[in-house]
């Protein structure tokens, strides 16, 4: 992410991280999630997955992103949460299918950028504003998460462009 948008979320989104029991992921961490594969030994069909999917999926625009806590009953993070986007649900489905993860159980697919973690406490729920109106995604990255004292931190391993040439993976036709 450039740090442009770096500083557009982090502006839009840090009197709710100080006003809550939160631990912000640092910025040079942030990242859209298009799927969460958790602990694997072996990321060899992760990176095999990665490099056949980001060669199908040209870059993936998302609109809307609004200040949001998850879940919404037991808040426990805070996103920018973007509109649904058919083209990152299809990547996630995809990549779902491809490494034998499950997908995520909402439908359709939220795409989301985590800023913080509950810690320590009980935050508010957040339904906040739109703090990004655009965000084109040109790349898809695998990360893999450390435990630290200080917090998960998340470490990229491999990235490819989103260039949507795969001639194989493409639909033909009208």
């Amino acid at each position: 992410m450039n740090s442009g948008t770096a500083d557009t979320i982090h502006e839009g989104s840090q009197l709710a991280i100080e006003q809550g029991p939160w631990r912000a992921a640092p910025r040079a961490q942030l990242h859209v999630t298009a799927l969460f594969v958790g602990e694997r030994e072996d990321p060899i069909i992760l990176k095999e997955a990665g490099a056949k999917y980001a060669a199908a999926f040209a870059p993936i625009q998302l609109i809307a992103g609004r200040l949001v806590t998850m879940p919404k009953d037991d808040p426990a993070m805070l996103w920018i949460r973007f509109r649904p986007d058919r083209s990152l649900n299809a990547l996630h489905m995809a990549l779902a299918t491809s490494t034998g993860t499950e997908p995520s159980p909402h439908r359709p697919y939220w795409p989301h950028i985590t800023l913080a973690r509950a810690h320590g406490g009980r935050p508010n729920a957040v339904d906040g504003p739109i703090v990004i109106e655009e965000l084109l995604l040109t790349t898809l990255s695998l990360f893999r998460s450390i435990p630290t004292p200080q917090g998960t931190r998340h470490e990229a391993v491999c990235e490819w462009p989103l260039t949507g040439i795969a001639p194989t993976l493409r639909k033909e036709g009208p």
